[in-house]
């Protein structure tokens, strides 16, 4: 899965993407908070979201905090089953420490006669930049098959955001 990336920027921050993927972008955006979705041919999305730094400090207190509120999010969801965190790293995202979590667990999807259960991988970055006063969260929900190509192409991205 060799990509050719272009650059997407917004608002005075920046990320690569693969070329062949659909941008959405939240209509409710503002400068301040928001959230971009990068849709893959085969219906896999990685995320962008933004917000108010001072917001998430009060509410947080740090990185690691909040990065471990977007894990129990995932964790406690009513269609998750068997969560367990598989690593808990730092990785360089322009001048800051960002926080990179992957964890894996099962998904639940109900159908008429029958649950089925779906192997899945969370990954997220979360970056506090007191430069521009916002927090970002590059996060997936991606499928156990084909995980290598994704997990490279999801720190790639995420390795490439600008944040000010």
């Amino acid at each position: 899965m060799e990509q050719d990336y272009e650059r997407f920027s917004v608002y005075g921050f920046s990320i690569d993407y693969p070329k062949d993927t659909r941008i959405e972008f939240n209509p409710k955006n503002r400068r301040g908070e928001g959230d971009v979705v990068f849709h893959f041919p085969d219906k896999v999305k990685i995320f962008l979201s933004w917000g108010d730094l001072e917001k998430a400090t009060k509410t947080f207190g740090t990185v690691e905090k909040h990065a471990g509120h977007g894990l129990n999010r995932v964790k406690k969801a009513k269609n998750v089953k068997n969560f367990e965190l598989i690593s808990h790293d730092s990785l360089r995202i322009a001048s800051h420490q960002g926080l990179y979590n992957r964890a894996k667990f099962e998904e639940v999807a109900v159908g008429f006669l029958s649950k089925r259960m779906s192997p899945r991988e969370a990954h997220s970055v979360h970056v506090h930049c007191a430069e521009s006063s916002r927090y970002f969260v590059v996060y997936a929900l991606l499928p156990i098959s084909g995980m290598t190509d994704y997990e490279r192409v999801f720190v790639k991205m995420a390795k490439t955001l600008k944040c000010h």
